[in-house]
């Protein structure tokens, strides 16, 4: 950490800046889209079909368009993608607030989705290109993902009191305001000197993922894509099959102990336990020992007790601290500068056609009440274990020989 702060001192607010901004991200999307189908129900009335289509289209268009995202990062500059994506997220709350109809209101959902795939590429490819690719980056990482669940949790909360104090369209207006002032800020950043600019450039050249080294670099890709899915494979189970089974065989207001929980744990353990794993120079290893703690963590929610459960949700917050800033730093040391926005968007789409096979996996394994078995966790248990060896398998094969080595030295 204080090497960390050291990074800080030597880039005047630019550290300090972005971990504020992807708060500031969250906070503000949080102030809206936990009520927004309520915000279209009851004040667009509009029917629950059109809303669950502009939400799935809003989650689809965002996911699913990171790779477009990644490559106008690519094209006009992080920075510059970064605080565009906030701006056409902030005209895209103005134009959900100003909607009347179906049409109108998808299509704003579309363009929402669209601005968070430009930004989340882009703003990772600006925290490396003005930080540099030392091996502090994935403490880095850890500290963007901990000021991203921060606001993730404290934008509800916020959320719910202005829904509290005053009309439900003034949580829009805000957002917009903040996404705005932010994208103002932000464009700061782009007459900062990058930090290590000579470092990146030089392991750049080295790099498998380098013109002349292609096919290694492809291969390290096609590896870090793989995690990606593996990943977006466990991770989504706490959006859809550990709600619904915990409710199925606990009381429903335990669902939200297992939410605290991650939440809290997530915060908690983000940096400390990036900062320990960073001695660990394997990547592969740290992402295979934290599929397999998934793994553990799934076979103790088959029990269907509440201890199980708080097992599996404290197994899991561990697997997902440790993975997701791992993919980001293997991504940052593994691609080039000038493909790194599409390299993040590669990884967000990975992450989210794992989701989707999980997600249909569980509802052709669930029951007629849509919960899944006590098996169905053994099975996952067991599919989590086989990724983890997958993992560590391939990444044989993208690591460089003893001649490369060699002649490295």
């Amino acid at each position: 950490m204080i090497t960390t702060l050291r990074t800080a001192g030597r880039t005047p607010g630019c550290l300090l800046l972005l971990l504020s901004g992807n708060f500031a991200v969250a906070f503000g999307s949080n102030l809206v889209l936990p009520y927004l189908a309520v915000f279209l129900t009851r004040e667009e009335h509009l029917s629950p079909a059109v809303v669950a289509v502009a939400i799935t289209v809003k989650f689809w268009s965002q996911q699913g368009l990171t790779l477009l995202g990644g490559w106008i990062a690519d094209r006009l500059g992080a920075v510059g993608a970064m605080c565009g994506g906030l701006l056409v997220r902030a005209l895209s709350y103005l134009l959900l607030l100003a909607a009347s109809g179906p049409v109108p209101v998808v299509a704003a959902c579309a363009l929402l989705g669209f601005g968070g795939a430009v930004y989340v590429p882009a703003s990772k490819s600006a925290l490396v290109q003005l930080l540099g690719t030392s091996e502090q980056l994935r403490t880095v990482f850890a500290l963007r993902s901990t000021a991203n669940n921060a606001g993730n949790a404290l934008g509800p909360l916020a959320g719910s009191l202005l829904l509290l104090l005053a009309d439900a369209r003034i949580s829009f207006v805000v957002t917009s305001a903040v996404f705005m002032v932010l994208a103002v800020v932000l464009l700061r950043l782009r007459a900062l000197p990058a930090v290590g600019r000579k470092t990146e450039t030089s392991a750049t050249e080295d790099s498998p993922a380098a013109p002349g080294h292609r096919p290694k670099g492809s291969r390290k890709l096609a590896w870090i894509m793989l995690c990606a899915f593996a990943f977006g494979f466990c991770y989504i189970q706490l959006e859809y099959a550990l709600p619904v089974f915990t409710g199925s065989v606990q009381s429903s207001s335990f669902v939200g102990v297992l939410f605290a929980v991650n939440a809290v744990a997530v915060v908690l353990l983000q940096v400390p336990l990036n900062r320990s794993v960073s001695r660990v120079r394997s990547g592969a290893l740290v992402i295979s020992g934290a599929l397999l703690l998934m793994a553990t963590g799934f076979a103790a929610a088959s029990l269907g007790t509440m201890p199980g459960l708080v097992v599996c949700i404290l197994l899991f917050s561990v697997g997902e601290v440790l993975i997701d800033p791992c993919i980001d730093s293997e991504v940052a040391a593994s691609v080039p500068a000038q493909h790194r926005g599409t390299a993040f968007g590669f990884i967000g789409t990975s992450i989210a056609v794992g989701g989707a096979a999980a997600n249909a996996l569980a509802a052709l394994l669930s029951s007629d009440h849509g919960a899944v078995s006590h098996q169905f966790w053994l099975l996952l248990a067991a599919v989590s274990a086989g990724f983890a060896a997958l993992v560590h398998t391939t990444s044989l094969f993208t690591s460089p020989g003893p001649a490369a080595t060699a002649q490295s030295r």
